[in-house]
């Protein structure tokens, strides 16, 4: 009852400040730039390239990453971070020599409100510390989500949490996304726009390069509850084994960042054999744990996978994927289950094997694959310029 009326109240603040802070932002715009900052906690987790680019060739906007890290303090939470973590984001900005701040620093969160910005663009919704979340930055600034993922499931926590009714624009991927949010969401959806996602603008404003990396890309979510994608299981060892069988193949290994720590934590691989593992991928070919992929996508030839977001994200490539079937796994919502119908399903061993020896070359789906990327609208759409154009008519129509 006490957590009910909390967030009723924050709701309310939230819509008195909305008005205000959309009057001062017009009048701003009129004689100077908007100051615009990305909440960035992950670099793998980053995904705006495109909007941050086209924001800062825009003319209208100071354009900024802020760099913090997540409010979690319990060491075996995935998503607990130290000092390093958030020096290592810091320096992944810094040497593509973006406007990089550090907004968590001495052991402390810097509030945004220090940095004085008029948009904030947060990029994933949970361990948010409150004087950068979007209850307290709605005093001063018009707050935005872009989630770093491709949505893939029906979940609540796409949709549900507090974080999504308190931001003043959640920019989705499509309206079948937002026929579903609408009708579960505590506030009808009145928040969402549909835009696409900035980070599939790359392969619109990129195209496909060289066809020559495999790319094997495991889940880290390995425990058989949860969403339970991983497959690690039952196809890890196995796939190393082949790939060092198969070294024409130009090998790539693009585990997910918390497969590491999952391994180790749900007792499947000790610390050693975790470590020797991805030590072997490296003497085979290339390992990336970086969020800098998507031209490693363009550049490749096939992805063997069961990350979710992955499945939506490579779908612009046009190139076949081996999806890896959990049958642990969280459904998929109907955007994901009318592209993975065009991929190649592994259940077990005998399904990869059968798979990795027909694949690429015999791609039987290719020619649907290529028609279905039309006609789900993923090929034109330009998500950053919707997402510009969005910021712009909700200031100018106040």
């Amino acid at each position: 009852m006490l957590k009910k009326l909390k967030f009723l109240r924050n709701r309310l603040y939230i819509k008195r400040n909305y008005k205000k802070v959309l009057k001062k932002l017009k009048n701003k715009i009129r004689t100077k730039k908007l100051e615009v900052v990305f909440y960035v906690y992950d670099s793998t987790k980053w995904k705006c390239d495109a909007l941050y680019d086209l924001l800062l060739k825009d003319g209208r906007f100071n354009v900024k990453i802020l760099v913090t890290k997540t409010d979690v303090e319990d060491i075996h939470n995935p998503s607990f971070q130290t000092g390093e973590d958030v020096k290592k984001t810091y320096n992944f900005f810094a040497g593509k020599g973006m406007n990089v701040e550090y907004a968590w620093k001495n052991g402390r969160f810097i509030p945004f409100e220090d940095f004085t910005p008029d948009i904030i663009i947060y990029q994933h919704p949970w361990y948010v510390e409150r004087t950068q979340g979007p209850v307290v930055c709605s005093k001063f600034a018009l707050t935005c989500y872009v989630p770093y993922y491709f949505p893939t499931t029906t979940a609540p926590i796409d949709y549900y949490l507090r974080f999504h009714q308190y931001v003043e624009r959640y920019y989705i991927f499509d309206e079948i996304t937002r026929e579903v949010y609408v009708k579960k969401m505590q506030n009808h959806g009145k928040n969402l726009k549909v835009t696409g996602q900035p980070f599939l603008d790359y392969f619109r404003l990129n195209p496909s390069g060289e066809s020559k990396y495999t790319i094997y890309a495991p889940h880290w979510t390995v425990a058989k509850q949860g969403i339970a994608y991983g497959t690690f299981e039952w196809n890890g060892k196995f796939m190393l084994e082949y790939a060092k069988k198969h070294p024409e193949k130009n090998w790539v290994f693009k585990p997910h960042p918390l497969l590491f720590k999952a391994l180790v934590d749900k007792k499947i691989m000790t610390l050693d054999e975790v470590q020797n593992y991805y030590n072997e991928w490296e003497n085979i070919g290339l390992r990336c744990e970086s969020g800098d992929y998507l031209e490693l996508f363009n550049n490749s030839q096939m992805l063997i996978t069961d990350c979710s977001s992955f499945l939506g994200e490579y779908f612009m490539t046009e190139k076949p994927v081996i999806h890896l079937i959990s049958p642990f796994a969280t459904p998929y919502n109907n955007t994901v289950n009318r592209v993975i119908k065009h991929y190649y399903r592994a259940e077990n061993i005998e399904d990869l094997k059968t798979l990795l020896e027909r694949l690429p070359e015999h791609d039987t789906m290719k020619e649907e694959r290529m028609r279905a990327v039309e006609e789900l609208g993923f090929k034109n759409n330009y998500a950053s310029k919707n997402i510009l154009d969005d910021i712009i008519q909700t200031i100018e129509a106040v």
